[in-house]
């Protein structure tokens, strides 16, 4: 569906709609006009650079034999939309499930999905988005794989750009998903269950999640805000670029605007750092999380080739022996529960409303932070805790190297757990609401000589994305241990 062009209909009728009436009923037509140009121009927007990929797709429960290949007929397959999640629509096994995943099925089921590029991006870069797969995710497009991702809670990337058919021919993406065995503590939900998206970009772009926003300065009367965002030259030549950057309110206004200058040969990344100062800044706390946006474009010459925005809140954090831990310089008791990621009879499926009513009910009931249990959460869990105030311990894993149950990420651990990680601090870093990293939960390790060196391991790790914020070893059943 051509998004543009729907709007621009709509648009034209309520133009005509007015014209066709009497003047003294041009207000009651109003409303419909304001809301097909805002619908216009978001979708415009979101078709620039990024596009849902939630609907349509057919499912098939249960393996199948070459169902990644395109002429593969999956006309009797069941069409819906995710996210999605097929447990918690199946009848109740004993046999299959257990306690721990309220005896709901795991098993296997594909994922395919047909789409056309748009006109004129046949010589751009297109990379498919999944912001959650559970789990042992396989992609295929045009029956070429394009990517694997074992681990159920991490957000992920396919580049599919050399295996894109030119527009007006049809392109077919296949998503098999193995939840098998005995791998959660919990229930996990099976399936797509978070959002997918298209990302389309010139050659000359930048990264999506380059853009990295911290606050060194937080006071009443000055801000220092620091921006560094990773400009791309994916181009056979070397290019002078614009790096545009600005800052605006919660009403929409430009407080700030800067400008850098710099070359990229071909095949190169840069990042770009801009030191931006604010005055009189509204501080981003618990009681009143004032977000400010941030939006990055690359310009070439005249012509804009990509932008990316992220929210962010000024505030500091700081954590002391004598007065605990301060947001903004005032001390804060941290009145917190731990939260998993499903939503209870709905599943797991991400449904937007659903992680927002989570923080609601959360906060409502005078709680002021969350600890993420036991993995990264879904993204508009973190919209809706940094719109919100809701202070967030962010983690990444159950378990190392030494299981819980026999079929859980350790088989995955050691090869995996860097990108696991790094996905998880590179998605996460901007959200004001996360006050906290947690890089294990009651982890098996940590009484051992060899969780104290995968513990510094992954600590590394976590400062060579992100410095300001610290690390928690190991959280427990008891509380959290902050270093």
């Amino acid at each position: 569906m051509n998004f543009a062009n729907q709007y621009s209909k709509n648009l034209y009728f309520c133009k005509n709609e007015l014209k066709m009436k009497k003047f003294s009923f041009w207000w009651l037509y109003l409303p419909f006009l304001m809301i097909a140009c805002q619908q216009y121009s978001a979708k415009q927007d979101t078709n620039v650079r990024r596009l849902s990929f939630d609907d349509y797709w057919k499912f098939h429960y249960g393996d199948v034999a070459d169902a990644f290949i395109s002429l593969f007929d999956d006309s009797g397959w069941q069409t819906l939309d995710v996210p999605h999640d097929w447990s918690v629509e199946m009848p109740f096994s004993r046999d299959k499930g257990t306690s721990a995943n309220g005896f709901t099925v795991g098993g296997t089921g594909w994922y395919r999905k047909s789409f056309q590029l748009q006109s004129g991006d046949e010589e751009k870069l297109h990379r498919l988005y999944f912001e959650g797969v559970y789990m042992d995710a396989d992609v295929w497009l045009n029956g070429h794989h394009v990517g694997n991702q074992p681990y159920g809670y991490s957000s992920f990337f396919c580049d599919i750009t050399p295996f894109c058919k030119p527009h007006g021919e049809e392109n077919i993406l296949a998503v098999r998903v193995r939840n098998e065995g005995l791998n959660s503590r919990w229930y996990s939900g099976s399936g797509i269950y978070r959002h997918v998206w298209l990302e389309t970009t010139n050659r000359l772009y930048l990264d999506t999640w380059g853009l990295y926003i911290t606050t060194p300065v937080a006071g009443r009367e000055k801000a220092v805000v620091r921006i560094s965002a990773e400009a791309v030259n994916e181009t056979a030549l070397a290019e002078d670029i614009k790096l545009i950057i600005q800052i605006k309110d919660v009403l929409g206004k430009i407080v700030s605007e800067q400008y850098t200058d710099a070359q990229l040969n071909s095949g190169e990344r840069k990042t770009l750092v801009q030191n931006i100062e604010i005055s009189k800044p509204s501080l981003w706390s618990v009681d009143s999380p004032v977000l400010y946006t941030a939006t990055a474009i690359l310009s070439k010459g005249k012509k804009n080739m990509d932008g990316v925005s992220s929210s962010f809140g000024i505030r500091s954090i700081e954590y002391s022996t004598v007065n605990g831990f301060l947001l903004n310089g005032e001390p804060l008791k941290l009145k917190g529960g731990c939260v998993h990621h499903d939503h209870g009879l709905l599943g797991a499926a991400s449904i937007d409303r659903a992680e927002e009513r989570k923080v609601e009910l959360l906060k409502a009931n005078g709680f002021n932070a969350v600890r993420c249990a036991h993995n990264p959460p879904a993204p508009k869990f973190l919209d809706a805790c940094d719109r919100l105030g809701l202070l967030v311990i962010d983690e990444a894993f159950d378990q190392w190297q030494k299981p819980k149950n026999p079929d859980d990420y350790h088989r995955f651990f050691d090869e995996w757990h860097e990108r696991d990680l790094a996905s998880m601090l590179l998605r996460d870093r901007n959200h004001p609401s996360v006050i906290m990293w947690s890089i294990g939960n009651e982890i098996r390790e940590r009484a051992d000589s060899s969780g104290v060196v995968i513990a510094a391991k992954l600590k590394d790790i976590v400062r060579r994305y992100d410095d300001t914020r610290p690390v928690q070893p190991v959280s427990t059943i008891f509380g959290i241990i902050p270093d």
